[in-house]
């Protein structure tokens, strides 16, 4: 292996140096003090080494790509990556394994572990305590221990104002009444996220008309598309013209068969309005890609908040709607004439909580030591 270089000071520095000192000390402690500078400036020069950022893993129940919540985890870490030097994996966890063991194997080769899946926040609360020196990050809902910094959101707003946009279609002209007064909610799981937003949904439509009914199905799974698009039709067939696909990549079938009955679509998590220009109403937003970025960061930067529970609100911009824009510019489609100045009442009124609704995420999760 080569020597690092070395470095002498030019004769001229120490002429002048020397000058210097033999000014300000006596002759021997100049002479000491030349020395000293000399044997210091010709030791080897070494790189500076960048520390490690370290291991980060996210745990997910699934690795399908689904054009929503699980890509846009992936994005969020792929780009602190990229900014802090970590190395990230990306590992499955499905909900038919042994997730217990998995986690554990991953806490145990990993300095951050970040898990947003509705099982896998049980996991986490039940085995974090056993891995003391592991930072955990816990997305979509809250655990309160030491070593987790958790970010939630308030994402029954967001799918608020989606149930009221929704609501004022439906009952309007614009693009027909429909007689029914009847929108649909397709779920992968019952979660305490997807009941949060279900509930929202349910309460901004009746706020526009009490009248109007929500008909829901689950699929438990949120990667059987056959089951996904047999539930879709179910919903058309009791009357929904407008159906909000919380699915994942299951719900991306059921697309299809809303084209084919000319019926709508609500996206969730990411904005998927240009999945089928159009066609999708809307997007219920989640910035799940900012909580990875963010709880990776805080980690890194050595200001972990453990024990925090941080929520994303409207207020900052952490969960929203789309604009209906991409809706507006399809062919044949018209939005009632006051549906955008009720949406922007309706969102001021969340922002400063003259509207509260509730969070039924699982209570049971939070505050655990």
């Amino acid at each position: 292996m080569p020597m690092p270089p070395r470095r002498f000071p030019s004769p001229s520095l120490c002429r002048t140096l020397s000058r210097a000192l033999s000014r300000r000390l006596p002759g021997k402690l100049a002479c000491l003090a030349l020395c000293l500078f000399l044997c210091l400036s010709s030791l080897p020069v070494h790189a500076a080494q960048p520390a490690t950022a370290g291991t980060v893993c996210l745990l997910l129940e699934s690795l399908t790509p689904d054009k929503g919540w699980h890509d846009q985890l992936r994005a969020g870490l792929a780009r602190a990556e990229k900014d802090f030097g970590i190395t990230a994996r990306v590992v499955a966890a499905p909900a038919d394994s042994n997730q217990q063991a998995i986690f554990r194997e991953e806490a145990a080769r990993s300095d951050l572990v970040l898990v947003a899946d509705d099982s896998l926040h049980e996991v986490l609360r039940n085995n974090a305590g056993n891995f003391r020196k592991v930072h955990f990050g816990c997305i979509d809902t809250g655990v309160r221990a030491a070593n987790i910094m958790s970010v939630t959101f308030a994402d029954e707003q967001a799918a608020f104002l989606a149930g009221a946009a929704a609501a004022m279609l439906t009952v309007s002209d614009s693009r027909g009444m429909n007689p029914q007064k009847t929108l649909g909610w397709l779920s992968g799981k019952e979660t305490g996220p997807i009941v949060t937003m279900l509930n929202g949904f349910l309460e901004g439509a009746r706020l526009i008309d009490p009248e109007i009914r929500i008909v829901h199905r689950s699929l438990d799974s949120f990667e059987d598309t056959q089951r996904a698009q047999a539930g879709c039709r179910e919903l058309l067939a009791e009357g929904a013209d407008i159906v909000v696909l919380a699915a994942g990549s299951a719900g991306l079938a059921a697309l299809d068969v809303l084209a084919g009955q000319q019926a709508l679509a609500i996206g969730m998590a990411e904005d998927q309005d240009r999945l089928r220009p159009g066609q999708v109403l809307t997007s219920i937003l989640k910035q799940g890609d900012r909580a990875v970025y963010e709880i990776v960061s805080s980690h890194v930067r050595g200001n972990f908040r453990g024990g925090e529970i941080v929520t994303y609100t409207l207020a900052d911009k952490g969960v929203g709607i789309t604009d209906l824009r991409s809706f507006a510019a399809g062919e044949g489609n018209k939005l009632p004439p006051r549906l955008a100045s009720r949406l922007t009442e309706l969102r001021r009124e969340l922002e400063r909580q003259a509207i509260r609704l509730p969070s039924l995420r699982q209570g049971t999760l939070c505050n655990c030591r």
